[in-house]
């Protein structure tokens, strides 16, 4: 079971891609490959404050003298790598082989199954997105939102109707409200949703996003 998140200010429910993270690892667990360790987190600033996840299998739990990790990025989806004894050491690392950044749960059990068991990866192209992923990219966006100052774009929509549209790809439309937000906070809502690193804030601090939520099983 994993560990609850640590809960961002503004958004007590904990991390804006935990959903995912659960259902990726329940899926894990339901085909009797549990990772030993599940780290999920921000990135800082200077990266855009962009969600991640680890998912983490040590040669205890492999055949061979290999370990396996499976590294999900918000923006840029998944790749696994081959580790040495030590977890640390990476031997190997490239895409997995997902076709869209937020595939279904079971099939990313099904390719952890296949490198866990075989250090292999499936002849097959998984092209089937999660249903969940537009929630968790409107919560991201919303969780950026929030580190910057800005009004959620999800209490927009309760209030006036209108919001953000997603659409099949990846990209992101943002909504500034040119009477409530200032100058500096469109822009920096701007550079947070394209990862940019100029700080415009005028010495303004942002909140540290250093806290993790990991599990570790033993």
């Amino acid at each position: 079971m994993l560990l609850e998140p640590p809960g961002w200010e503004g958004s007590p429910q904990g991390l804006p891609h935990w959903p995912y993270v659960r259902a990726v690892d329940d899926a894990l667990t339901a085909r009797g490959i549990p990772p030993g360790s599940v780290r999920a987190d921000a990135t800082t600033r200077e990266r855009g404050f962009t969600t991640y996840m680890w998912l983490t299998w040590d040669t205890s739990r492999t055949r061979g003298q290999r370990g396996i990790r499976l590294h999900w990025k918000e923006r840029l989806g998944w790749f696994y790598a081959l580790t040495g004894i030590n977890s640390q050491d990476v031997l190997h690392y490239t895409v997995a082989p997902f076709r869209t950044v937020f595939p279904r749960p079971e099939d990313i059990a099904e390719v952890a199954e296949h490198l866990v068991c075989f250090r292999q990866l499936p002849d097959v192209e998984y092209r089937t997105e999660w249903d969940g992923a537009d929630d968790v990219r409107a919560a991201g966006r919303d969780f950026r939102r929030l580190v910057l100052g800005l009004t959620p774009l999800g209490h927009q929509d309760a209030a006036t109707g209108a919001g953000p549209k997603t659409g099949g790809g990846e990209g992101v439309q943002l909504t500034i409200d040119t009477r409530a937000d200032t100058y500096e906070q469109a822009i920096a809502a701007v550079q947070a949703a394209y990862g940019r690193s100029e700080d415009v804030l005028a010495g303004r601090l942002l909140p540290d996003l250093s806290q993790t939520a990991e599990s570790r099983r033993g």
